[in-house]
């Protein structure tokens, strides 16, 4: 994955003259900007960066340090020079980073001392830059783990009450449906949940359409709680120019802020096509990621979809930290097919250990192709989990 400084959107952001003439100090190293054009400037070095408009976030938590993202000056802002090199090899190098940068503009008047001081603690407080080994010595916790509901989608239409009990039978205790506002398998999130709580399966996210996103959002409220789901997910197009996923994020932010008013959060599920898509290093899923804001949009990380593109999900992982709340599981078996989780080459041990990091709160297992059958898949996805220790 590129490693290029990100561009920032200039539309909405918080310039504020005396900022952008301490910044033009060169502190940062940033371009300077000439005296007497400050006002007029239209400079934007860090278009597609990290968005001024949320906060500057090293992971949930402590690691939040509550400081708004600051432009400081030519449209690049407080993430875009912190985490330009990440993934950092130490914390200590991850440390000295953002004490020398937030050092800087204090002096250059953009934040305050205090301020300051909550990134410098937030930032101590994370896990950017620290080990997270394998060791062997801890399980998988099986409690939030689930299944994606389409590798049953060829059985839940017809025979809804019987997938759902066979994969309570193998230890399943969470689902994820795949669907769009009133059609889950034919059902209603309304008329499906009596059958998975029947089965002692939660359903703690749900997969709707982008469409229902923007112009259904009290349907989709209405079917994340009937069912009791804390997170709606939705995902995008191989058509998308950098642009496409500009405006995308700003769709996410703006249903972001009125599913947290109801107690949902909203994620966006990769394939690969958004790390493909790029332009001067800069991918799809980088805007994604960075110009949406972290309190209010997470990211449900398929990490098949990533290898296949060759993007190493522990690398994702450590250059956003804490953006992963959800992840979907399967492998990739050596010709680049599908695989039932642990079948495959991905290694899940290393995906675990530094789940801490990423901010994981659930995972589903999933294939996109099970053989002989979606239940009998699942279940042998489940029991590799089971078994693992990482």
């Amino acid at each position: 994955m590129a490693r290029t400084t990100l561009p920032s959107r200039t539309d909405g952001r918080r310039s504020r003259s005396a900022r952008l003439v301490a910044a033009a100090t060169g502190a940062l190293l940033l371009p300077l900007i000439p005296s007497g054009a400050l006002a007029a400037t239209t400079s934007d070095a860090c278009t597609y960066g990290y968005s001024a408009e949320s906060s500057v976030f090293f992971g949930d938590g402590a690691a939040a340090s509550g400081v708004t993202n600051y432009d400081v000056g030519n449209g690049c802002t407080l993430m875009d020079v912190i985490m330009a090199d990440a993934p950092f090899a130490t914390h200590g190098e991850f440390l000295s980073t953002v004490g020398r940068v937030a050092a800087e503009q204090v002096r250059a008047g953009v934040i305050t001392d205090a301020e300051r001081a909550a990134i410098v603690s937030a930032a101590a407080a994370s896990e950017v830059g620290r080990p997270h080994p394998v060791t062997g010595t801890r399980a998988v916790d099986l409690s939030r783990i689930g299944l994606v509901g389409y590798t049953v989608r060829a059985t839940m239409p017809s025979n809804a009450e019987g997938t759902l009990a066979a994969l309570a039978e193998c230890g399943f205790q969470n689902m994820e449906p795949s669907g769009s506002v009133g059609n889950f398998y034919g059902y209603t999130a309304a008329r499906l949940a009596p059958l998975t709580q029947a089965a002692g399966i939660a359903v703690p996210s749900l997969g709707v359409s982008q469409s229902n996103l923007e112009n259904n959002l009290e349907g989709v409220i209405a079917e994340a709680h009937a069912i009791g789901a804390e997170y709606v997910r939705i995902s995008g197009s191989s058509r998308w120019t950098l642009a496409d996923y500009s405006r995308t994020a700003a769709v996410l932010n703006e249903v972001g802020a009125k599913l947290k008013e109801a107690g949902i959060t909203v994620a966006y599920h990769n394939h690969g096509y958004e790390f493909e898509t790029e332009e001067n290093g800069v991918t799809g899923y980088d805007v994604l990621v960075r110009e949406t804001d972290p309190e209010l949009v997470t990211m449900e990380l398929d990490v098949y979809w990533a290898a296949s593109v060759g993007v190493d999900t522990v690398e994702l992982f450590e250059t956003y930290p804490g953006r992963f709340e959800l992840l979907h599981l399967k492998d990739i078996a050596p010709d680049g097919s599908f695989a039932d989780v642990g079948a495959g080459t991905i290694d899940f041990a290393e995906i675990f250990a530094n789940a801490s990091l990423a901010g994981v709160e659930y995972s589903f297992t999933e294939h996109d192709q099970p053989r002989p059958d979606g239940v009998t898949s699942a279940c042998a996805s489940l029991g590799y989990l089971t078994d693992l220790r990482y």
